[in-house]
């Protein structure tokens, strides 16, 4: 039974506190979970994303299904992480395993609080002046077939002069919410590219934060593509906390039928001298809802900063909806910022021109919305990882209909 929309965050919060005492949780973050509120309609930053989807029940009961098609493997190294748990994994010398968690900086969401209460963390560490030929596949993956819950948490650490590839990538089935936690720690020299890759079912939940905590000058490449479904919300925090340092960040989604996504992405220049770099591109057909609001903080002591953000988007019908904020918060005058968000349509006249040429109304659509998001495609610098991007982004442009058409 659903419960009233006006007591929504109450009752999360009394759930999420009750299932956090069964499952033992540390002292700490339970007095955090038990100090802050849980967000509601007046929230700003859940202007556009209701919990109610919640009210089911997801926070009673941890999942325990079991998979019916687990995910390929991308790599010959894989770590995997079922309902929460780690289950198997298989390493390259010179990365590290462990399950208890470092402190991680920048978590501000009731549900990362939880997290990082109960959940037991799979750490990859990788030492000093290592280079790791092959990406790391990390598939976290999760079923239900009632409303429940998990609790994944991943932790990348790459020591001074690392190098590596790590996969991040999500699978659920049934009714499962995912609540995850993941942070990158990057110390001087190192280098990390990083993939999250997001195509659960539609009547999955997903509910997570992002960490890229560069204590070092390091170099951060990160790439995230995902689909909607019945509740998704990404919270990514970077905190640029070294001078020198360069994190860039490219992305996709799309949104279909009446899946949601919402995207709120910091970065945090703290320190002089660092550059980040922010490109997503969305695409929302039928009733699809899609948020992203991107947010550049200069702190007073970060002179030398070079940032910049770019979000365009594409409606592929009326019935679709995109709400995008980007922001600039600057207390420093030697920067070089700048920031840009667009939301259009698909252009009849190069629809036109492409069925001119024989191509049918359906194909035509999809040529151009895959030529809307190819140059982001085009940039992922692993075959595997594109071998799988590019028909996964295909599958999920078959199902958004603009004008009764298939793209």
């Amino acid at each position: 039974m659903s419960l009233p929309s006006t007591n929504l965050a109450l009752d999360l919060k009394t759930q999420t506190l009750a299932s956090a005492r069964r499952l033992a949780g540390d002292g700490a973050n339970l007095a955090a979970l038990e100090a802050i509120s849980f967000p509601e309609r007046k929230t700003e930053r859940w202007k556009y994303t209701s919990l109610q989807a919640l009210a089911d029940g997801h926070m009673n009961a941890v999942a325990s299904g079991e998979l019916s098609q687990p995910l390929p493997a991308l790599s010959e190294y894989v770590v995997t992480v079922t309902n929460g748990v780690l289950t198997g994994s298989t390493l390259p010398d010179g990365v590290s395993l462990a399950q208890a968690s470092p402190a991680v900086n920048g978590l501000e969401t009731p549900f990362a609080l939880y997290n990082s209460a109960v959940a037991t963390p799979v750490v990859l560490e990788v030492a000093a002046n290592t280079r790791i030929e092959q990406p790391i596949h990390v598939q976290i993956q999760s079923a239900s077939d009632a409303p429940a819950h998990c609790n994944p948490r991943l932790v990348v650490k790459l020591n001074n002069g690392a190098e590596a590839t790590v996969i991040e990538h999500y699978h659920a089935e049934g009714q499962a919410l995912t609540n995850a936690v993941t942070a990158l720690i990057t110390a001087d020299n190192a280098k990390l590219t990083h993939y999250r890759l997001q195509g659960e079912q539609a009547t999955t939940l997903f509910i997570g934060t992002l960490v890229i905590d560069q204590q070092g000058t390091s170099t951060v490449n990160s790439y995230q593509l995902m689909t909607g479904n019945r509740l998704r919300r990404n919270d990514v925090h970077a905190l640029v906390g070294k001078s020198g340092a360069e994190l860039n960040m490219k992305g996709i989604f799309v949104v279909r039928d009446k899946s949601h996504v919402d995207n709120q992405i910091c970065v945090e220049h703290s320190v002089p001298n660092c550059e980040s770099d922010q490109n997503f591109k969305g695409l929302a057909g039928e009733n699809g809802k899609a948020v992203f609001n991107g947010r550049i903080h200069i702190h007073p002591g970060a002179s030398g900063t070079n940032a910049e953000l770019s979000n365009k988007n594409l409606l592929l019908n009326t019935g679709a909806e995109i709400n995008t904020k980007p922001e600039l918060e600057i207390y420093n005058d030697d920067v070089k910022c700048a920031h840009g968000t667009t939301v259009g349509q698909l252009d009849p006249i190069q629809q036109f021109y492409l069925q001119s040429r024989g191509i049918p109304a359906a194909e035509a659509k999809r040529m151009l919305s895959l030529g809307f998001v190819n140059e982001l495609l085009m940039s992922l610098p692993h075959e595997k990882v594109a071998e799988w991007a590019t028909p996964w982004l295909e599958a999920e442009l078959v199902h958004a209909r603009p004008t009764g058409d298939a793209v």
